[in-house]
C-alpha cells in the first residue's frame, strides 16, 4: 500500500465525520456536498506524498477503514480515547480518520514530551489504546510504568509487516453526533499540568470549512506540510481542509531549512504552512533559497506565535513580495480565527481579520473568541473552563487591539506563559520540576528574547548547597522535553517578590541582564 495504485473510489474526508446527526436531512445533504466533499470524479488523484510515498484518496479510505474496524475490534467503543504517539507519517493520517470513523476521540500527543508528560496525559485522558511510531517506543515504554492502568498499542512500521493486511478495509457505519468529541489536544496550562481542549466533529467541520473557503483552496493545490501533526496548526490548516478540497498534502517528517525550497519545487506546492522560528531559520539559510518570486508558491501561511515586523518585511524582500499570510489561532478554537486577507491589503505586525462566523472582542484589553469553532471546555476540567468563559467569550490570555479596519494586533500576554516556537511552556512546570533537585531551594522561571524561536526558557535559581548550571540543566533533562529545558540558568541569593510574596518576573529578567554584563 502507498505506492502509486489506482483510485477505485474518492475519500471524502469531512464525510467521515458523519456531519451532525441533528440536522434536517437537507441540511445534511447540502453540508456533505459542499465543496464536492461527495465528488467521485477524482479519479486516482493523489491524497499524500510522504518522503518517497505516494498514496491515492482510495488508498488512505481504505486504511482509515482498516483502522477503524481494528479499533472496534479491539473493544474501543464510541467516545473511548486512543492517543497517538508518532511522529509525521501518512500511516498516522490514516489513523486519526479511523479514529473518527470508529467514533472515537484521538488524543495526539506532542513527540517532545518526556516520560513524565506523557504519562499525565495518558491517565488525564484515560487512554485505553496507544498507536506509536517505533522509533518512539522506548519513550513510551518508560512512561507506561507511571500509569494506573495499562493501554493496548499498535506499533507503527515497527516489524516489516503489512500493517493490518488481515482486517478489512469494508466501511463502518457507527452512529456519531455533531457534539461527540473528535480531538483531544494538551496544552500547557498556568497551573503547571497541560490542560485537554476537547474539540467536537462540529468544531473541526467548521474549522474545515473556514480554511477552505478563505484561503481559496481547490484541487489544483500541493501543500508542504513541515508542522508536526500532533498540533492543531498542521492538522486544521495542512491536512483537513485540504484533503476535504481534494488537493495533496506533500507531508514530511520534520522541517529542513536546507531542503524547504527545493521540496516546493519539486512538488510543484502552491503553499506552506509555518512558524516564526521557521521563517527565521529560512533566513539564516537564504543562501539555497530560489531567486526573489521564483518559488512557486502562492502563499505560506505563518502561524503558532507572533511574527516580528522586521522578520516579515526581510523574509518578504527575499523570497517575494506579498507572500506572507499571518494569521491567528488556538488549539481551543480549533486553529484559525484571523488573518490577513488571502487578496487585498495586508498589515505586517497584525493577524489579520475575524474569519466569520466567527467573533472577536476585546474584553479588559484581552482578545476573546467566540463561534462554532470555539471549545466547550476543557476535558475533566470543570475550574479551569469556568476560569476561560466569559458570558458566553472565550478569554485568549492574549492583549490586543483592534484599529478602524478590524485589523487585530497582539501587543502582549496576560498569561505567563513562555512562547518557544509556538510551543506553550508553563513557568510552574519548569520551577517544580527545578525543585525536585535536591539543591535547589527556589526556582523561577521566565521567557528570555531569542533570535530565532522568540523567546526561550531562562530558570534563575535559590540553593542550598553548591551545584552548577550544567548540573540542573543535566537533572531537568530527565524531567521535562527538550524545549522546556532551560538555556540559560543564575543563581541569586532571593528571588524578587512583591508584598504578597509574589515572584516579580519582570525583575526576574534582570537578573539575566546583569549575569550577561
Amino acid at each position: 500500500m502507498g505506492y502509486q495504485r489506482e483510485m477505485s473510489f474518492f475519500l471524502a474526508p469531512i464525510s467521515l465525520l458523519n456531519f451532525p446527526g441533528k440536522w434536517s436531512k437537507q441540511d445534511m445533504k447540502e453540508t456533505s456536498l459542499a465543496g464536492g466533499l461527495l465528488d467521485n470524479s477524482l479519479g486516482g488523484s493523489v491524497a499524500l506524498v510522504f518522503e518517497e510515498e505516494v498514496w491515492s484518496y482510495a488508498e488512505v479510505d481504505a486504511l482509515a477503514n482498516r483502522f477503524a474496524r481494528h479499533f472496534l475490534a479491539s473493544g474501543l467503543e464510541r467516545g473511548d480515547r486512543v492517543s497517538f504517539f508518532v511522529g509525521n507519517d501518512a500511516l498516522l493520517v490514516g489513523a486519526y480518520f479511523g479514529a473518527f470513523r470508529a467514533g472515537l476521540v484521538a488524543n495526539p500527543i506532542n513527540t517532545r514530551l518526556a516520560p513524565p508528560e506523557i504519562a499525565y496525559v495518558l491517565q488525564h485522558a484515560a487512554s485505553r489504546y496507544v498507536v506509536v511510531g517505533c522509533e518512539l517506543l522506548p519513550t513510551l515504554q518508560n512512561a507506561l510504568p507511571l500509569l494506573s492502568h495499562q493501554p493496548e498499542l499498535l506499533v507503527l512500521r515497527g516489524s516489516g509487516e503489512p500493517l493490518l493486511a488481515d482486517v478489512s478495509y469494508a466501511p463502518t457505519d457507527v452512529p456519531l453526533d455533531a457534539d461527540d468529541g473528535a480531538l483531544l489536544i494538551y496544552t500547557s496550562g498556568t497551573t503547571g499540568n497541560p490542560k485537554g481542549v476537547l474539540l467536537t466533529h462540529s468544531n473541526v467541520v467548521s474549522a474545515t470549512r473556514i480554511v477552505q473557503e478563505n484561503f481559496g483552496i481547490t484541487r489544483a493545490d500541493r501543500t508542504l506540510c513541515v508542522m508536526p501533526l500532533f498540533h492543531t496548526n498542521a492538522l486544521m490548516f495542512s491536512h483537513l481542509p485540504f484533503l476535504a478540497s481534494g488537493a495533496t498534502v506533500i507531508l514530511r517528517r520534520r522541517f529542513s531549512a536546507s531542503r524547504f525550497w527545493d521540496e516546493c519545487l519539486r512538488y510543484g506546492c502552491t503553499s506552506a504552512s509555518v512558524s516564526p522560528s521557521i521563517l527565521a531559520l529560512l533566513m539564516e539559510h537564504q543562501d539555497k533559497g530560489p531567486a526573489m518570486g521564483a518559488s512557486g508558491l502562492q502563499f505560506i501561511m505563518v502561524a503558532s506565535a507572533p511574527t516580528p515586523v522586521a522578520l516579515a518585511e526581510r523574509f518578504e524582500e527575499r523570497f517575494g513580495r506579498g507572500l506572507l499570510l499571518e494569521a491567528y489561532g488556538l488549539t481551543e478554537s480549533t486553529a484559525v480565527t484571523t488573518m490577513n486577507p488571502l487578496v487585498g491589503r495586508r498589515k505586517f505586525g497584525s493577524i489579520g481579520k475575524v474569519l466569520p462566523p466567527q467573533e472577536l472582542c476585546i474584553i479588559d484589553g484581552e482578545i476573546a473568541l467566540r463561534g462554532p469553532t470555539l471549545t466547550r471546555g476543557y476535558f475533566r476540567d470543570e475550574e479551569n473552563t469556568r476560569r476561560a468563559f466569559s458570558s458566553g467569550w472565550f478569554l485568549t490570555g492574549d492583549l490586543g487591539s483592534i484599529d478602524a479596519e478590524g485589523f487585530v494586533t497582539i501587543v502582549g500576554r496576560k498569561k505567563e506563559m513562555i512562547l518557544r516556537g509556538g510551543e506553550n511552556i508553563a513557568p510552574l512546570e519548569v520551577e517544580e520540576a527545578a525543585l525536585r533537585h535536591f539543591a535547589v531551594r527556589h526556582a523561577a522561571a521566565v521567557g528570555l528574547p531569542d533570535p530565532i524561536w522568540g523567546e526561550v526558557v531562562g530558570l534563575s535559581v535559590v540553593c542550598d548547597s553548591p551545584v552548577s548550571a550544567e548540573e540542573i540543566v543535566s537533572f531537568l533533562r530527565t524531567q521535562l522535553s527538550d524545549f522546556k529545558v532551560p538555556e540559560h540558568v543564575v543563581f541569586v541569593q532571593e528571588l524578587p517578590r512583591n508584598a504578597l510574596g509574589k515572584v516579580v518576573r519582570l525583575a526576574v529578567r534582570d537578573a539575566f541582564a546583569i549575569e550577561a554584563k
